[in-house]
């Protein structure tokens, strides 16, 4: 189940709340409805909202819908954001996956990249931050998600069910 985490910003030093997931969203994932309508959410936020990204959408997509199913107009965003982001030298595993990210920076135990969902709140939250849009900090409150969402999203706490042991 998707939710937020809250964080210290790198520039403010100010708290603000991210999004994570519990579980993996994109090819081989466990694809959870509240995990998959964030992800999606996000790739709204980022491509088809008035917040100037500078991220262009994947070619001959005019939007994706936020529903919490996954299928290929989902798994195009993914790849799409994952080569985008190898493209501006980030080092990301072009996997097709969106994994639940640890923490600030850190990077996959496994291949040492980092979490493309982390970038991808990252340049939500920065651009919307910029141009002085809340369209991010405010996604468990807006009307326009899914009621799923906004209801997962006002969970809080620091780790994804997928990195808890014991």
């Amino acid at each position: 189940m998707a939710f937020s985490s809250p964080r210290v910003g790198t520039m403010s030093h100010l708290p603000v709340n991210i999004y994570n997931t519990d579980w993996a969203v994109g090819q081989g994932g466990s694809n959870g409805r509240e995990d998959t309508m964030l992800v999606q959410a996000l790739f709204h936020i980022l491509y088809y909202e008035d917040v100037d990204t500078g991220c262009t959408p994947p070619a001959g997509s005019t939007g994706i819908a936020v529903d919490g199913w996954y299928g290929p107009a989902t798994q195009r965003h993914i790849n799409h954001w994952q080569s985008q982001m190898r493209s501006d030298g980030e080092n990301v595993l072009c996997d097709g996956v969106m994994d639940p990210f640890r923490g600030q920076k850190e990077a996959s135990t496994i291949s040492k990249t980092r979490y493309a969902l982390e970038l991808l709140n990252n340049a939500c939250h920065n651009a919307c931050k910029d141009e002085g849009k809340t369209n991010f900090l405010n996604l468990p409150n807006r009307q326009d998600i899914p009621v799923e969402l906004r209801n997962a999203l006002k969970t809080v706490k620091t780790t994804a069910a997928k990195y808890q042991y014991g």
